[in-house]
C-alpha cells in the first residue's frame, strides 16, 4: 500500500510540474528609436524624435498594442490595432524594422508609422490608431 501511495504522489507531482510549465502567450515588447519626427497613421498627430515602446496589451488578443514614449511609467500615447503580415517561412525578417511610409500630402514630408517587423516572426500592419487625448509631447498638424 505504501508503494501505491508513493506512485500516486509521484504522478501527482509530475502533473503539477506539467501544469506549472505550461506555455502561455507572451506579450510582445518592441523598443524602437525614431531619428526624425513621425506621424501616427490616420491621426494627423506628429510625435517627436526619441525612444518609444510598443507593448502588446493582452496575451489572448494579440492585435492591440499600446504606444509609450520612452517606457511604461506614463500612460500610453495611443492604442494601435494591427493585423499580421504573413511572409513565406523562408522569408521571415532577419532584423527588427519599423515600416514607415512618406506622407506626400504633408508639406513637412513626415514619415508615417505603417507597421513593424520583428526578427524571425511575422510582421504587423497598422489598421487603426486611437490617440490618447491628453498625450504629452504631441503636435497636431493643422
Amino acid at each position: 500500500m505504501t508503494a501505491r501511495r508513493v506512485l500516486l504522489g509521484f504522478v501527482f507531482l509530475m502533473g503539477i510540474s506539467f501544469v506549472g510549465t505550461a506555455q502561455v502567450p507572451q506579450q510582445e515588447k518592441i523598443h524602437f528609436s525614431a531619428a526624425r519626427p513621425f506621424e501616427l497613421k490616420g491621426t494627423n498627430i506628429i510625435l517627436p524624435q526619441g525612444n518609444y515602446l510598443l507593448y502588446q496589451i493582452e496575451p489572448n488578443n494579440r492585435s492591440f498594442f499600446a504606444l509609450y514614449k520612452e517606457d511604461m511609467t506614463h500612460s500610453p500615447l495611443a492604442i494601435i490595432e494591427a493585423t499580421r503580415i504573413y511572409y513565406d517561412l523562408g522569408r521571415l525578417p532577419k532584423k527588427a524594422r519599423m515600416l514607415m511610409d512618406l506622407d506626400e500630402a504633408s508639406s513637412q514630408n513626415y514619415d508615417v508609422l505603417e507597421g513593424w517587423n520583428t526578427p524571425g516572426d511575422y510582421g504587423w500592419r497598422v489598421i487603426r490608431i486611437t490617440p490618447k487625448s491628453t498625450a504629452y509631447s504631441v503636435r497636431v498638424r493643422r
